[in-house]
Formats: C-alpha cells, sequence, structure tokens
C-alpha cells in the first residue's frame, strides 16, 4: 500500500472515530433550570470549558426579575473555554420560545467579545454582535463581521471567549444555542500523521 493510502485510511479512521465518540454527540454544558442563572455581570460571565461535539446553553432572558441587561431586565454572560487543538465553528439556535407564546419584536441580542470578559455594556466594548430568534442560521458568521459585513474570520480557536445575551423586547425569552465544536484542521493532521506513524511502526515490527 503506497504512503498515500495509508494516510488516507488514517483520516478516515480519525474521522470515523470522532464521529463514533460518546463526545462527538454533544451535551448539556449548561442549563438554567437545573444549574441556576447564568452570571448576570458583564465583568464576571460564568466560564463554561466545551468539548467535541455540540454543546447546548439553555437559559431564559428578559423580565425574570433578574438584572443584568442595559434595561434594567435579565441578562445572560458566559465565557467559553476552548481547549488547545479544537475550534468553534458554528453556533445555532437549537430551541427558541417567548412567553405567552408571541413574539412582540424582531429577536434576542446576542455579542461576542475576545476574551473571558467585557470591559462594558457598550458598541465599544464588544467585537461583534447579532439579533436573533428560531430561524436563525449560523450566529458565528455575523459576530465575526466587520463593519463593513466582511467575515473575518469563520470559528473561534483555542481560548476564551465572552458572550453577552440579552432580550430586547418586555418578555421572557428561554432559548438554547448549540456551540458546535471540532478538532482544528492542524490537529486532525497531526493525529492522522501520528496515527500514521504508528501503523508503519507497527508494521515493521510484524516484518522482522
Amino acid at each position: 500500500m503506497s504512503p498515500k493510502s495509508h494516510l488516507l485510511q488514517a483520516l478516515v479512521f480519525l474521522g470515523l472515530y470522532w464521529a463514533a465518540s460518546p463526545s462527538g454527540d454533544g451535551a448539556v454544558l449548561w442549563s438554567e433550570a437545573s444549574d441556576g442563572d447564568l452570571s448576570g455581570d458583564f465583568s464576571a460571565p460564568q466560564l463554561l470549558t466545551v468539548s467535541l461535539g455540540d454543546n447546548i446553553i439553555a437559559g431564559r432572558m428578559g423580565q425574570t426579575g433578574d438584572l443584568g441587561a442595559t434595561n434594567g431586565s435579565d441578562a445572560d454572560y458566559l465565557a467559553i473555554i476552548v481547549p488547545d487543538g479544537l475550534e468553534v465553528v458554528a453556533i445555532t439556535v437549537d430551541s427558541y420560545s417567548f412567553s405567552d407564546g408571541g413574539n412582540p419584536g424582531s429577536g434576542s441580542f446576542l455579542a461576542y467579545g475576545e476574551g473571558p470578559e467585557f470591559m462594558g455594556q457598550g458598541f465599544g466594548d464588544i467585537d461583534g454582535y447579532v439579533i436573533f430568534a428560531a430561524d436563525a442560521g449560523n450566529l458565528l458568521l455575523g459576530l465575526r463581521q466587520d463593519i463593513f459585513g466582511e467575515v473575518s474570520e469563520t470559528s473561534l480557536e483555542a481560548g476564551e471567549h465572552a458572550f453577552w445575551l440579552q432580550e430586547t423586547n418586555p418578555t421572557v425569552v428561554e432559548y438554547s444555542l448549540a456551540f458546535t465544536v471540532v478538532p482544528e484542521p492542524t490537529s486532525f493532521g497531526l493525529l492522522a500523521l501520528a496515527f500514521w506513524f504508528g501503523l508503519g511502526v507497527r508494521r515493521r515490527s510484524w516484518s522482522i
């Protein structure tokens, strides 16, 4: 078998291994129903570490009686830690509903900031934002746009990334967001090369 075939075999094997892994199915990273209210302090977001697969974060925001939003209602602040070798490639709406079954406005506010916290609650304190509802697509693309609408980055690399969720209407919104995490391309390639090298060593030992 040629070296190229060995490498292709390694990549296919690793892809199948990741897809079959339990962590690849995703998990509920935080649910306010069971884990309590997410932080309402922009300078101290709730820290959460993501893993391979879809990482679900579920909460309630708006007129819940809690504080943290610029309009005096409840806001949710969280910061995800992306481990080395992984990256977030999508943020999608898993579920979204208003109290009383109606949508009195255009959607909810989601802001992004590089690092573990926000320095304030102004537009100068964030690196991007989107208005989202149930039918939104990949929110990450909007969060990574510049002022001209150009997408500078399509993923979130290893490190800390802060998010600010706030309802823009006088109601309560229940939401869940899915953060899709995959291996970084370079890390996946290194794993494939390591597997390929190991396969070659084993083959040589079998032939002795």
